[in-house]
């Protein structure tokens, strides 16, 4: 049985140009979220084992919708999708429990490393 990934993206070029075709090889996509009040709505609602979140989401940023997922289920793993390069990001990921951080730029190469690495218990960092 694959793993089931919610994606919380609102970049439609990004969404649909490289996250959901990376991951639905190796993955079940059971949502996709625009914003991050809709993200931890339908992670509450599907449970899924992960949720891939911009950091920079409407409504709810991306860290703030991870806090209330991962206060209400700690089993699921999150990992962060960004364009931002700098290690505070990375380093407050791993701080709040996160699984890991992706380089938005490095989706196709790394993410399902990433996830995997994350279901594994670990965190995923990028090389900066």
């Amino acid at each position: 049985m694959k793993p089931r990934v919610l994606i919380a993206e609102d970049d439609f070029l990004i969404l649909e140009g490289s996250l959901r075709p990376t991951l639905c090889q190796h993955f079940e996509v059971v949502a996709v979220a625009a914003d991050g009040e809709e993200a931890v709505a339908k992670a509450e609602q599907l449970r899924p084992d992960v949720v891939l979140l911009d950091i920079s989401l409407p409504k709810l940023r991306g860290f703030d919708a991870a806090r209330q997922i991962l206060a209400a289920h700690p089993e699921c793993k999150v990992l962060f999708v960004s364009n931002y390069w700098e290690p505070v990001y990375i380093q407050a990921a791993r701080e709040m429990g996160a699984g890991g951080y992706v380089f938005k730029s490095r989706i196709v190469t790394e993410l399902t490393s990433a996830i995997r690495t994350a279901l594994a218990g670990g965190f995923y960092e990028p090389a900066v």
